[in-house]
């Protein structure tokens, strides 16, 4: 019997990456479980100068930004980029698998998660309303997943190496902006973020090499 994945599959760097990054989430994600006091000033480290200097301006900026990687928007643009692949490119096969990339990803897996630690959002001021638990952080994964994904597209799919280096740079800085206004808004602590990226990025890492493996080569 033909495997469903072949060698090429699991030597990829998309997959040995998924597995390094499931480290750190495991890390955090053990920290979270036993309520280790390293976790505690890891939070109170980095949250502290992202805190300190709130103001009206700082506060509208976060505010707005960090729409970026809910729930409306993310599912907007999901679609977006579903049918560009559809409806342009006639690539449904590409279509899906972003589709699926993103719902599964920042979607079911985080709620999952989520639900297995039930750990309480932080206790200072919330600056916009949030409900739910708090690890991982669920725009943290989303836009890592949905913006990543993305970008990634958009470098398979272009041979200009500006703009593959413009676009890698946006979609990062999107991300890191998006991450630490829900540290700002007060609404996660530092580890329900990084855990999200590494949890997010293992997660994409091992959709990508999928992609690579099995939808592009077919192509």
């Amino acid at each position: 019997m033909k495997p469903y994945m072949n060698k090429s599959f699991y030597t990829s760097p998309y997959f040995v990456l998924s597995l390094l990054l499931l480290a750190p989430f495991s890390i955090f994600a053990f920290g979270v479980a036993e309520q280790s006091s390293w976790l505690t000033s890891f939070d109170r480290f980095f949250a502290s100068p992202i805190l300190v200097n709130r103001s009206p301006v700082k506060t509208t900026f976060y505010s707005l930004l960090t729409d970026l990687g809910g729930t409306f928007f993310i599912v907007l643009l999901t679609i977006l980029v579903g049918l560009y692949f559809i409806l342009r490119n006639k690539d449904s096969k590409t279509a899906y698998w972003f589709v699926f990339n993103v719902a599964f990803g920042a979607g079911l897996l985080n709620q999952l998660v989520k639900f297995l630690f039930q750990r309480t959002r932080p206790t200072i001021e919330h600056l916009v309303v949030q409900d739910g638990y708090s690890f991982p952080s669920g725009h943290s994964m989303a836009s890592l997943i949905c913006y990543g994904g993305i970008a990634f597209l958009i470098i398979q799919f272009t041979r200009k190496k500006w703009i593959k280096w413009l676009v890698g740079l946006l979609a990062a800085l999107i991300i890191i902006i998006i991450g630490i206004s829900r540290i700002y808004l007060g609404v996660h602590f530092p580890s329900d973020v990084v855990g999200g990226f590494c949890l997010a990025g293992s997660w994409l890492s091992l959709s990508t090499a999928f992609y690579s493996n099995k939808i592009r080569s077919q192509r």
